[in-house]
């Protein structure tokens, strides 16, 4: 059955003039801002970031490569237990709060690269390293690339954690982002979230992945319906135009906390850390 379809030109197709792709054009202080606040929401549930990890083979000898990275809301507990860790972000905003992170946690040993993925050269930017992992960051226009390069850059596992399903998603949020995005957009969104995209991809590449599915969960607190939206329509760029849209499917989904004023998001969904060890070209597993 294999060649049927082809998986990464779907990818591409679904990907053309999408919403992923226009990150870019807002200025400096728009990205940093953004940056700040993904920063602030991304840092603060240490337990969730552990139980990502916790699959992740990782030994204080190994060195770590991070694609994508953001703020180090993975790479700064990983680089408590490893070597070092090479984290890679084209957003330089993103790479700044990693910094500031770095310098309060009193972290030393990541080593951060302003770069697109697509633009790394294995042996040249960087070295091959023991573990390549990807958290959610795989939007690259050309997906196939990006995951040989992945294993080509690594020297012992690579580990790619993605959505199982339609993520945080429920029967009114698919309306939301139709509303928001139209049909064609929502569904490039869709696509890219779920775990089963990549195993196949990896599996006419000849890499036959192993994949966990787990329980996930997610809480995120907001002052008040409005900074709710603010925040949404910041992190997710939604339209000025589409705000009430927004606004009217918050007012459904957010509760607010007894005796503090406060509103609270909490759903569930189901996570997948997609692995494999890799093996040189005569079938030999490197050594753990």
């Amino acid at each position: 059955m294999a060649g049927i379809i082809n998986w990464n030109e779907l990818w591409k197709t679904m990907r053309t003039g999408h919403y992923w792709g226009k990150a870019h054009e807002k200025d400096a202080d728009s990205r940093l801002e953004c940056a700040k606040k993904f920063r602030e929401w991304a840092m603060r549930d240490r337990e969730q970031a552990e139980k990502q990890i916790a699959p992740i083979k990782l030994k204080p000898e190994y060195t770590v490569l991070d694609v994508g990275a953001g703020p180090g809301r993975l790479a700064i507990p990983i680089a408590k237990r490893v070597k070092s860790v090479t984290a890679i972000d084209q957003s330089k905003e993103m790479l700044a709060c990693l910094q500031e992170n770095m310098e309060k946690e009193g972290i030393k040993n990541i080593v951060c690269i302003n770069k697109r993925w697509e633009d790394i050269e294995v042996g040249e930017d960087i070295e091959p390293h023991d573990v390549v992992m990807a958290c959610h960051s795989l939007g690259m226009f050309d997906i196939q690339e990006a995951l040989a390069k992945m294993d080509a850059a690594a020297k012992r596992y690579v580990y790619i954690l993605s959505s199982a399903g339609r993520g945080m998603g429920n029967g009114e949020e698919e309306g939301l982002w139709k509303a928001i995005y139209g049909e064609r957009e929502h569904r490039a969104r869709g696509w890219g979230s779920d775990y089963m995209f990549f195993c196949n991809l990896l599996h006419d590449m000849k890499i036959y992945a192993n994949v966990d599915i787990r329980d996930a969960e997610f809480e995120q607190r907001y002052e008040s319906l409005d900074d709710a939206v603010t925040k949404w329509k910041e992190m997710r760029d939604i339209p000025t135009e589409k705000e009430e849209v927004l606004r009217e499917y918050l007012t459904k989904i957010l509760v607010e906390d007894d005796g503090t004023g406060t509103l609270r998001l909490k759903r569930k969904s189901k996570s997948a850390t997609i692995w494999w060890q890799k093996a040189d070209r005569g079938g030999v597993i490197a050594n753990t």
